[in-house]
Formats: C-alpha cells, structure tokens, sequence
C-alpha cells in the first residue's frame, strides 16, 4: 500500500513547518507549578500524598497512584495496582491482572507519557495487555474518568495514562537503584526470579536514566468443569433438532423435556511460563534557556507458554448428545421456545463415548518498541509550545499445538481404523467398546469429575499400554505484525486576565498498520494405493483421506478405506523417553495418576507434528488473515478559566478517521473431504470507511471552602475500533457425523459436518460512543487525608455486540445441509452505566507514638448498566465484564523503617458472556463475587537498603462460573498464592 510510504513523507514535512513554528506550541501540561506541591515519593505515606495532590489540582475527574519507590508500585502488576482506584476492576490471566474495567467498561484506552503506544499482547487494541509490561518501568498511573479536549481520545469511561520517569526530575549527580526477588506459588512450586537496575544522572543542563528488569513466573491457573461454555445445548427428547432422536432421558414416561449439558467436561493442569523484558531509556537536555529536548525508548519483551493436561470426558463433538444421567435434577419450568421443560443438575453420570489425555501448548512471543521525541518551547511571552513524534513497531507470534491422547478405543461413537484388514477400533488396546461412566460433582466446593475406580480389572488410567495418540493437529497460530507514526502540535496562549488564563490548541495525525497472517499445519498424505497427495491439519486416525476401495463417496474406515494411521499406531508406550507424565495434580482434586504427553514437547509446532506426520506446511487461513490501515487527523481547541474559587475548562476535540481493511475473498476448499482443511485465497476485497466524531468536553472545579471541592464534568467520548473485529472472517466449526447423525442422514459417519460458525470481522461495525457526566465533592482535611463521593453517568450512543443467527453452512463435502447457529459482532444502541463512587483515605499521624504510623484506605463503587439484551427468564442483562459493586480496602503502616500493608479487593457477580445453547435463547453465563487479599512488608535495614515480602492472593481464591441460575455452576478456575522475598538498594 503506498498510502504508508506518503503519509511518512507527511510528517516530515509537518516536522519541517513545527520547527519553524515552534514559538507558537503548546506545553500541555494539565496543571501549573504554582498549583502542584513538589513532593518527593518514597514508602506509603509519601506516594498517598503525591496521589491525592495530584488529584486535587488535576483538571477533571482523576485519580492517581504513584510507585512507592524507584521500580516499586504499590501491587506487583500495573493491573493489580489500578484496582485500588474507585471504579477500576480488573481481568486476570493466569492469576495476574491483565485488562481492566473503568466504572464497569472495558472501552479503555492507555496512553504511554500522555500519547498513544504498541502493546505487542494487544495489538489490535487500545487497551494493552498489562502482563506484556513489567510494573518497575513505571513511575505514576492516572485515571482519567472525565475527558479534556487536550488529552488524546480513545475510552468511553476513562484513559489511563502510564507515567515513566523523568530524568530532571531526579537529584542532581548520579541515582542508582536495583533489586533482585524470588517468588513462589503454592501449587506450582517453582521459584521464580526477578530483577531491576536503574541508572540516572542529573548534570543541570541534561539529564539520562535507564531501566532494565527481567523476570520469570510459572503460573499454577487449573480448569475445572465445562471445558468450552458455547459448546451447549438443551437436549429435547422430542428428537426435534439435528442432533438428538426422540428419546425418554429422565425415565419419567413422556418426550415433553429438554436436559441442559455440555459437550465436554474436564479437569485441566495449566501452568503458564512468561519470560519479561523490559527496558526504559530517557534523555532530557535544556538546549537553551527556552528550548528543551525530551527524547525516550521504551521496550518490551515477553515470551510465554501456556501448557495444559486435561482429563477430558465427552460426547466425541458429534451426535452423542443425549450422554448423561441427571441426579436430582432442577425442573427450570417451561423457558424454552419449543415448551420444554428445561432439566439442570450439579450431579451427572456421563455416559462418555470418549475421555482421552488431552495435551496443548500456546505459546507467544511478543515484542514492542516506542520511540518518542518531543521539543518542548517555554520562552518569557505568552506562547509556549511542544512538538513531539512518536514511532512505533510491534509484533506477536501465536501457535497453538494439540495431542488427544485416547483412553477409550473409539468404538462408543464410531471410530475405527483400517489397516487392510477391516474397520478395527481406533485405539485398539483402550476402555471399550461401551461407554465410560464418568462423574461430574459440582455439589462440593470444588467440581469434579471423577472416573470410575476400576474399569476391564485394573484402576482407571494406570496402563500406559491404553492410551495412544489418535489425534494430532495445529490451528488458531497466527503473525502479527503493527506500526505507529505519530506527529502531534500543541501550542498554548497565556491571557493576564481575571478569568480566561489560557488557550490551547493544537493538531495530531497518526497512522496505525496492522497485518494479520493466520495458518494451520497441513501434512501431505500420500494415496497408499494409487495416485495423489492431499494436505490435511486433522491427522487423525479414525479418518480417511482417500477413496481406497474404490466405492466413491466420503473416505471412510467403515466403508472399506484406509486410514491416514494405517501404518503408524501411536501408543504411548512407544513414545520417547521423557515424553509421558504420569499426573495427579489437578488443582484441590485428586482423582488419581493419568498420562500425558508432557505439552512443552508441542511447544514446537512443526518439531512435534513433523515428527509424526513429516512434511508439515503453513496453510493460510484466508477469512482470518487481514491487512488494516487507520490514519486520524484531529485537533482541539480549549479555554482555561480560574478565579478567586473556581478553575474550569472547556474545548471540543475533532477527530477524522479513515480506515482501509484488505481482506481475502474465502474461495474453495483446497481438499473436499479432507479431514481438516482450509479454503483458497480467492483474491482480496478492499473496503474504505470513513467517519468523523465532535467531542465537546466540560471541567469545573471549585472550592467550597479551604478544604473541600466540588467537581462536575460533561463531554462526549468515542473508542477506536477492535481492528480484529472489522477485519476478521467467517470460520466453520465442523465434527465427525458419527454413527447417529449417519443414520438418520444418510451420510458417511466420517463426514465432516458444520456445527456452528463465527463471523469474527464486520467492516461495517461503528465506534463506541458516549455522552458522560459526572459530579462530585472532595474534603482533603489533611495532606495525606481525602474523603469524596461522586455519581456518574455513561450516555451509550452506539456501541458493539455479540449476536446469533441461523445461517445454512455447507459439510465438509460442500453440501449444504442444515442451518446452524452464526455468532458475529453487530452495532447495538441504548445502553447505559450509572452510579456512585465514595472514597476515604488517612493516615492516622495525629496518633500518639507508635500508632501514628497507621493509615488505611477504603473505596467502594456502584455501576448499573443496562445492555438491552434479556435472558431465559426474561430478566434485563447488564453490559459484559461489569461487576455492579466493587469495592478496597487497605490497612498500612509506616514507622522507624518499617512498612506493611493489607489490602482486600472485592468484585460482586458480573456477566462473564452470552452464550446461546442450541435449542435455547440467550444465557446468562456470571462470575460468582471474588474477594482477593495482598500483603507485604518491608524493612529499610539502612538508607541504601531494604528487605523486602509480599504475598499476594492468600486465601488462593478462585473463580467459579454459573449459567443463568445461581446453583448451576459449570466450571471453575484456579489461582494459586504466591509469596516474594527480595532486598532493594538505592545510591
């Protein structure tokens, strides 16, 4: 596209203009220094009175948090540590924060120094993914939850805005600092390291530092229950759906009702290694007594894996619908649009035609790079100004590698091999040919599925000689690659006036590149009795890839042909040494010792299916690779007016975005009947949108008294698009008919038939957008002491959301057959999120002796949201992700040396999604309430150096998922504790 190449010739040639204009920029800086108290931040006490002297004199409705120490914020993640923030709420990935919610949204957006930046774990985004970042690069945090016209839009409910030091703003010579700490957690058991140095120097006219830290976690994060929430369905016994003949399932004498259940339930061992890099330099020089030089680099690096070994008990994903015994189950009444009455338990017998040994690897390496430069002008007149540019350059690389290693030998749901000799059972030495009674209990603590004690004379699982890999494939990787340019000029006038102070303006243009290549492994299968080769991803060897008999119609074991493993059985047994684990460690269940194949062997894709299956190509999956371009144009005008009580701002931003999105025209398969193929690229569709937004914003402060402001603000907001959600495609999730479905079909039991699809893009999709308003009163009786209650409302003009539909999806032999149900992203408009902040924080130094080293915080907020959607028993449903109550608590102390902090976190129940069961309307799927508590301590031995502990989630809290009813619960994840030890040193 030679749209990148002129829009980079642009901004030089803006460049040019801005330095001859430079006397006419803009220092935005959003409050004076006559206004801010200069603060020097190290230990508790100091970073809460930097934190609260930033929010009294902030321009809107903000609040802050400010690190402890050099490379030390408050939690040890940045997400964590945003949580002790009124309206802030946070998602977790393996345990650690990851995203976050603000005042329930999560339409966030982050700016790095007051600017847009590449996070390599969410490139199509504006929200980063905060594990990408270690949390020592950072100096300060500011949540902006009321827009300015200067401050750069992107969030319908709040920016945050992550703050790095600055070089001048160190002492004068040299500052150094450096730490080094182990973690451990309770279930996994290792020890991780990590470390920091920082270097800085401060000569007066200029001024340079640098930080480096690098760590390494293992993460323990077990799953436990239904293993996929959209695989679901209300099973009628009427026989009225494709997948389910007439049959009595609860024995009670009529066909008038309908079982909810899973496709699969499992118990999952997950451990998730990262490995983090991050490095921050920053360089400032007084050119001259108006001009300064403002120049950083800011890099991250991480590398992870997320290995899981699961038990797994399923109805092989085809036709076994009707697979499981209730014990005492819940009559749910007639909800269903088909007047069944809906059955649900939390005691189940599965009748499982299939459990195997399921292994996966997903592995990331993720890299970003952000270069900003900035000259900022001050000079003795009324203008004063800054130009800055911004580059940047990221890339992820995602794979994704499975082993099913069977414990049942296939004959429960049809699967056979075929060597020559006949159709046999694909497994031949596994648990058959009936099917397995597994146990899932979720009346406990804690869920369970519990295999049976014995099973053909032995303890279940315990012969490694049952198990073999019949299935093997690599989906779902992907590259991303992504730039940022960025030129931006502000400029600002100074008035000697009663009320009007100031006005700034200034002009910003950007483009964003984004390319997405999405692939599949495909390994050549050669005709074993004749001619051609086929590329297939599914290698599995109850499937066929040629017509060996000569019969016609879909390969198929059962009709004679061969399978792709007819020469190549897989067991266990024969695999290398080191390859299998025997495990028992299933999070807080024990259900004895299975095999696996240990994941980190499918770390490597390609090694690993090669080994297997030589000859393994990248087959490009054209409906989920994309090219993107967004380039904005924007401007702002503001007025800054004070008086005697009062300060206030007002301006609009203007913001002009154009998008091209390159996508692949979804051609033929390139193999009918192949087990697991993808599509041709068939050329590619440019589609050209272009939309402009008028964002007035509103602040005003104002001093009631000494000691007490009153706050109110009003603007309008927007959010970038989710570039994957306009430029994605259509994929089809298909399964094997088996035996049922080919009876009453007519069709190959081997046949490949569509189960659902997902509409990952749509082009046509709108930005959020919202009306926000916002009051509040703030009483700082103290330096380090606040009190503030505050009510906000979010005004959704337009916003995004998931909805169904049935659609006709062709089988994997291109016949189209059935309708099936089509999950897409669609514009919504209507909703709202309303509610109430109160905050409190004090320390208690007007205490006598020892005690005058307490202080405690406590925040609590309501968001009510309404999304427009209702579910099955026609209740309202809230917006996605939002907890209505959440709430902090903190308990600290600071004296002779001595720090120690207590904190608790607590997030009420909110709708973790929608899912829409076949047979059934929307579904509420929620996340019972969590309450997660922190400590740490630390001792400063003498003013270099510190010792230091922290414990983060000690009660090892969990989170458990329900559907629709409270006592439905369907699946749970597991966190672990993990404790610090560490020593700090400053020069």
């Amino acid at each position: 596209m030679n749209n990148k190449r002129s829009f980079k010739l642009s901004l030089i040639s803006y460049a040019i203009l801005a330095g001859v204009m430079s006397s006419h920029a803009l220092a935005v800086d959003g409050q004076s220094e006559e206004e801010l108290e200069v603060i020097e931040v190290r230990g508790i006490r100091a970073s809460t009175e930097k934190s609260l002297n930033t929010k009294r004199f902030a321009d809107g409705v903000v609040d802050s948090i400010t690190a402890e120490d050099i490379g030390k914020l408050p939690d040890a993640t940045i997400a964590d540590s945003l949580q002790r923030i009124p309206g802030i709420q946070i998602r977790r990935s393996a345990g650690e924060g990851s995203t976050i919610n603000v005042r329930g949204m999560p339409q966030v957006t982050t700016l790095l120094n007051g600017e847009q930046f590449l996070s390599a774990g969410s490139l199509t985004k504006v929200q980063p993914d905060f594990t990408d970042i270690p949390s020592s690069l950072v100096g300060a945090m500011n949540v902006m939850k009321s827009p300015t016209a200067d401050t750069l839009a992107g969030g319908i409910s709040g920016t945050v805005d992550l703050q790095t030091r600055k070089p001048f703003d160190l002492a004068e010579g040299f500052t150094g600092a450096a730490s080094i700490e182990a973690a451990r957690g309770s279930y996994s058991k290792e020890t991780d390291p990590k470390a920091m140095v920082f270097a800085g120097y401060n000569a007066d006219k200029f001024a340079v530092l640098a930080t480096l830290s690098k760590d390494e976690v293992t993460l323990a994060n077990y799953r436990l229950g239904a293993t996929n929430h959209g695989w679901v369905g209300a099973v009628p016994e009427s026989g009225e759906c494709w997948y389910c003949p007439q049959t009595d399932m609860n024995g009670d004498g009529d066909t008038n009702d309908a079982e909810y259940t899973y496709v699969s339930y499992g118990m999952v061992n997950r451990f998730t290694e990262r490995e983090r890099t991050g490095a921050n330099v920053s360089f400032q020089a007084q050119l001259s007594d108006t001009f300064e030089l403002n120049a950083d680099v800011f890099y991250t690096k991480m590398d992870d894996a997320d290995r899981q070994r699961g038990l797994m008990a399923d109805n092989a994903w085809g036709g076994h619908w009707q697979w499981q015994d209730q014990h005492d189950p819940i009559n749910r009444g007639e909800i269903l649009a088909s007047g069944h009455s809906l059955y649900t338990a939390q005691d189940i017998t599965l009748n499982a035609p299939r459990v195997v040994a399921h292994s996966e690897s997903h592995t990331n390496k993720r890299k970003s790079t952000n270069y900003n430069i900035e000259l900022v002008y001050q000079g003795d007149g009324p203008f004063s100004g800054k130009m800055r540019f911004i580059t940047a350059d990221a890339s992820r690389s995602h794979t994704e590698n499975v082993a099913q290693g069977y414990l049942t030998n296939g004959l429960a749901h049809g699967l056979r091999r075929n060597e020559g000799n006949g159709p046999i059972a694909v497994n031949p030495g596994g648990y058959g040919p009936n099917t397995v009674p597994m146990r899932f209990d979720f009346t406990g603590k804690y869920a369970t599925l519990t295999p049976p004690s014995s099973l053909q004379g032995e303890a279940f699982g315990s012969n490694i000689n049952r198990y073999s890999v019949t299935s093997t494939y690599s989906e779902n990787n992907y590259d991303e690659d992504a730039s940022l340019d960025v030129l931006r000029l502000d400029g600002e006038y100074e008035f000697d006036t009663d009320h009007l102070n100031a006005m700034r303006f200034g002009v910003r243009f950007s483009e964003r590149d984004i390319s997405r290549d999405q692939y599949v492994l495909l390994a050549p299968f050669n005709n074993p009795v004749g001619e051609g080769s086929v590329n297939v991803m599914w290698k599995d060897q109850g499937l066929a890839a040629f017509d060996t008999d000569g019969s016609g119609g879909t390969p198929s074991a059962s009709a004679g042909d061969l399978t792709m493993g007819h020469d190549n059985l897989i067991t266990f047994a024969s695999l290398p040494e080191g390859w299998v684990q025997s495990v028992s460690d299933f999070g807080p269940n024990n259900i004895g010792s299975i095999y696996f194949i240990d994941p980190k062997q499918l770390d490597d894709p390609f090694a690993f299916q090669n080994r297997f299956y030589p000859g393994n190509v990248r087959g490009m999956v054209p409906g989920s690779s994309y090219k993107v371009t967004e380039q904005t144009q924007s401007l702002y005008w503001r007025a800054d007016f004070s008086g005697d009580n009062y300060r206030a701002n007002a301006g609009f931003q203007y913001i002009k975005t154009d998008l091209e999105i390159a996508q692949n025209v979804i051609g033929d398969s390139i193999c009918t009947n192949c087990p697991g193929t993808v599509a041709e690229d068939a050329g590619d569709v440019i589609t050209d949108k272009s939309f402009s937004d008028f964002l007035p914003s509103f602040n005003l402060s104002v001093n009631l008294s000494d000691d007490v402001v009153y706050r109110a603000a009003w603007g309008k907001t927007m959010t970038k698009l989710d570039l994957q959600q306009i430029a994605g495609g259509l994929t089809i999730s298909r399964t094997r008919a088996g035996d049922d479905l080919a009876d009453r079909e007519g069709i190959s039991p081997d046949l490949l038939i569509a189960t659902n699809a997902t509409m990952q893009g749509n082009p046509e999709l709108n930005p959020w957008r919202a009306e926000n308003s916002d009051m509040a009163v703030e009483w700082y009786f103290s330096p380090s002491a606040m009190a503030s209650i505050g009510i906000f409302n979010i005004k959704l003009a337009s916003f995004i959301e998931s909805s169904t539909w049935l659609q006709a999806m062709p089988d994997g032999d291109e016949v189209i057959r059935r309708e099936v149900t089509v999950n897409g992203l669609v514009n919504g408009a209507g909703g709202t999120m309303s509610g109430a902040e109160f905050s409190y924080q004090q320390a208690f130094d007007f205490l006598p002796g020892m005690w005058s080293g307490l202080g405690a915080s406590f925040n609590y907020t309501y968001s009510d949201s309404e999304s427009g959607r209702t579910d099955l028993d026609g209740e309202a449903l809230p917006l996605e992700d939002n907890s209505k109550e959440s709430a902090n608590a903190v308990l600290w102390y600071e004296k002779s040396g001595f720090q120690f902090r207590l904190a608790a976190n607590y997030r009420s129940k909110r709708l973790a999604e929608i899912s829409v069961p076949y047979g059934m309307g929307d579904t509420a799927i929620w996340t019972e309430p969590t309450t997660y508590i922190d400590i740490s301590a630390s001792y400063d031995v003498d003013d270099n150096f510190t010792v230091f502990m922290s414990g983060s989630n000690l009660t090892e809290e969990y989170e458990t998922n329900y559907a629709q009813w409270k006592d439905n619960r369907i699946s749970q994840n597991i966190y672990e504790r993990r404790l610090t030890f560490g020593l700090r040193a400053r020069w």
